[in-house]
């Protein structure tokens, strides 16, 4: 007989990430509420949070629960193929159970962690800004009500990522990465069509790759530039010398 878990209160769960917002709190405060209060009838164990730069590598900005965070500080995607290929999708991932060793995990938490993992990116303009990395006690439960709970703390956090973007100036050109930028022939292509405001889904039945290639393409295309948007990139780009602001 399958035992049915009691689903805890969603709302007002929601409701109080929701009013935490409103006063602006630090990571360390949302990281510390996260654990404490919103993922606590899991069994949270413990909350990372991730800013992802140029290079392609994660940066830890801020964690709850991590005894030791020397190991976690920095997780290069080019290590990790699986995690990058998931971020590039933009979606919230679920490991049920980390102890089976699945390749999404970084190593460096797979190396001491047992139970089930929650990976969801925070994108800006639909591009990963921040990864927030969730772990638990035990395995995650499989109930369908889980997933619409969690997209919901998901977005609220981009939300709390727009709102601080929004308080800063935006990008100059000054911004741009010094030095020699250097594309393959197909990131070349790419860049073009993005220049043209052809969608990642036109662009790969055009040039016959997958739309998954696609978008992996277009974030080490952003990583590269320094830029975490579409628009962004054909500004650097054409800084750069390496686009024809006539051919758009």
């Amino acid at each position: 007989m399958t035992t049915i878990q009691p689903l805890p209160d969603r709302i007002e769960r929601f409701t109080l990430l929701s009013q935490a917002l409103v006063a602006n709190p630090s990571w360390d405060e949302l990281t510390r509420l996260l654990a404490l209060r919103i993922f606590d009838f899991w069994g949270c164990e413990e909350v990372l949070l991730y800013g992802m730069d140029a290079r392609g590598t994660l940066q830890l900005k801020s964690s709850y629960g991590v005894a030791d965070t020397a190991l976690l500080t920095e997780v290069a995607l080019e290590n990790n193929p699986e995690l990058a290929s998931v971020l590039s999708f933009g979606r919230t991932t679920w490991v049920v159970d980390a102890s089976e060793g699945d390749e999404l995990v970084p190593a460096v938490l797979g190396t001491h962690h047992k139970g089930g993992v929650v990976i969801a990116p925070l994108n800006r303009v639909n591009i990963p800004e921040y990864v927030l990395i969730v772990t638990f006690k035990e395995s995650l439960p499989e109930n369908p009500a889980s997933a619409p709970f969690m997209s919901s703390i998901v977005s609220l956090l981009e939300l709390r990522v727009a709102m601080a973007k929004g308080s800063n100036a935006r990008k100059t050109l000054v911004s741009v990465p010094e030095g020699e930028v250097e594309f393959t022939e197909r990131q070349q292509r790419i860049l073009e069509r993005i220049q043209d405001g052809k969608t990642n889904k036109s662009i790969a039945r055009e040039l016959g790759f997958s739309e998954s290639t696609i978008r992996q393409e277009t974030l080490r295309l952003y990583r590269s530039l320094g830029v975490n948007s579409r628009e962004d990139a054909v500004i650097a780009a054409r800084v750069k010398g390496l686009l024809d602001p006539q051919s758009s």
